[in-house]
């Protein structure tokens, strides 16, 4: 949720201009990006007053909401976090190296996730 000054700040600017998108569309590695980006949007659509499309994009090499689990999983690949519910591969799992960051997640966020 801490993400979504992004999204906030979309909204705002997409009211200056007075339209508002049809389609969102964005990667999702750990998630929170495209958590952040979205929510504030989804928001309208959750209570009726949009009706736009959420389009969520994964990297092959790393399936986790296409092929992962919904199960409870560390959130880190030590095994030193709470556990939390959410798409994972496991956190032993390991992408190929080509991947950055967050496209190198074992999990899918929890709020993304549900």
């Amino acid at each position: 949720m801490h993400q979504t000054i992004v999204g906030q700040e979309t909204k705002k600017q997409f009211e200056m201009i007075d339209t508002y998108p049809d389609v969102f569309c964005g990667c999702i590695g750990g998630g929170s990006n495209f958590a952040g980006f979205s929510f504030p949007f989804m928001m309208d659509k959750l209570q009726g007053k949009k009706n736009s499309e959420f389009i969520a994009s994964e990297a092959k090499a790393c399936p986790h909401t296409t092929r992962g689990a919904f199960t409870y999983d560390f959130g880190d690949t030590a095994g030193m976090t709470p556990l939390v519910k959410m798409y994972t591969l496991g956190h032993e799992y390991s992408c190929p190296p080509i991947h950055a960051g967050g496209l190198r997640y074992h999990a899918m966020a929890p709020l993304i996730s549900h």
